[in-house]
């Protein structure tokens, strides 16, 4: 008789993520979470592409070598044009459209992915930090093991 072996990839998702609803432009981002969580974000040298949905988003990273963490800011909306056949009976000759990197989680404007947190102290540190940035409207964990496009955050 043969056994079957089932391969576990929750390892792949082992990380902390922070949902955050704001109206600040993903450089901007950046820049506060650098100032208030004492932190390095650099934009990555290539967007996190996906090209059969023809969108990509901002990456924005970290390594931070003496605490073993790795930090990742990434946009959650990608928003595009798209022409309008014409003779469609349209008054404009472009739709905008909004792609999501977790279309689950529409509203929610950034993530951040962190590897290494060593507990809920430096957790609340960190969520205690963001909040200090104006235009931020909410923050909070969010679990990737619920989300159904959990694999987009593999990167």
């Amino acid at each position: 008789m043969s056994k079957i072996h089932s391969i576990d990839f929750e390892y792949d998702h082992d990380y902390t993520l922070i949902g955050i609803h704001s109206v600040l432009a993903d450089y901007r981002m950046a820049f506060f979470l650098n100032h208030y969580l004492n932190i390095q974000l650099r934009r990555y040298k290539d967007d996190l592409d996906f090209k059969s949905r023809n969108c990509s988003f901002p990456l924005y990273k970290f390594e931070d070598e003496t605490a073993f963490t790795t930090w990742s800011l990434i946009a959650n909306k990608h928003v595009f044009t798209e022409n309008v056949r014409a003779g469609g009976g349209n008054l404009f000759p472009e739709e905008t459209k909004i792609s999501y990197l977790i279309p689950e989680k529409k509203r929610v404007d950034y993530f951040i992915k962190i590897n290494g947190l060593k507990d809920d102290t430096e957790f609340n540190t960190v969520l205690t930090g963001i909040n200090k940035i104006n235009n931020i409207m909410a923050t909070y964990a969010v679990d990737p093991m619920d989300l159904k496009s959990r694999d987009n955050l593999i990167f």
